[in-house]
């Protein structure tokens, strides 16, 4: 009977150390499967940001063109205007404008001659200066 108790309790703390590297394995998996999923749903938001890109085509008093050079739509909204670096309140089309697409924002102050006119999308800014 003596000889059998130690073999008993190098069985029971081989057992225990195999569940406990089971256990640790199982959490260290999921904590990276999780921190994965985590990063790649936001690279591709910022990807999705960087694809929906503005330019300047012209703006006089207070009318303003615009054209959509990113290769993603632009979401209602997602556009907005400033003349000297105040925000302007501006009246945008009511819909997206698809990659390419040419439209007019009006503005709710007057671009006048001299003054900066900049147009800010999620995916960059431009700015020029209104003639």
């Amino acid at each position: 009977m003596k000889g059998i108790t130690p073999v008993i309790a190098i069985i029971l703390l081989l057992l225990i150390t195999i569940s406990m590297v089971g256990f640790a394995f199982v959490w260290f998996q999921r904590v990276a499967q999780t921190a994965t999923d985590s990063t790649d749903t936001q690279l591709q938001q910022q990807l999705a940001q960087q694809a929906q890109k503005i330019r300047i085509e012209s703006g006089a008093g207070t009318s303003v063109t615009l054209r959509n050079t990113g290769s993603q739509a632009l979401p209602v909204g997602s556009v907005a205007l400033f003349v000297n670096n105040a925000q302007s309140t501006n009246s945008c089309p009511g819909s997206s404008q698809a990659a390419g697409a040419v439209f007019t924002c009006t503005l709710s102050s007057s671009c006048a001659s001299g003054n900066t006119l900049k147009a800010t999308a999620p995916g960059n800014t431009d700015q020029i200066t209104c003639p």
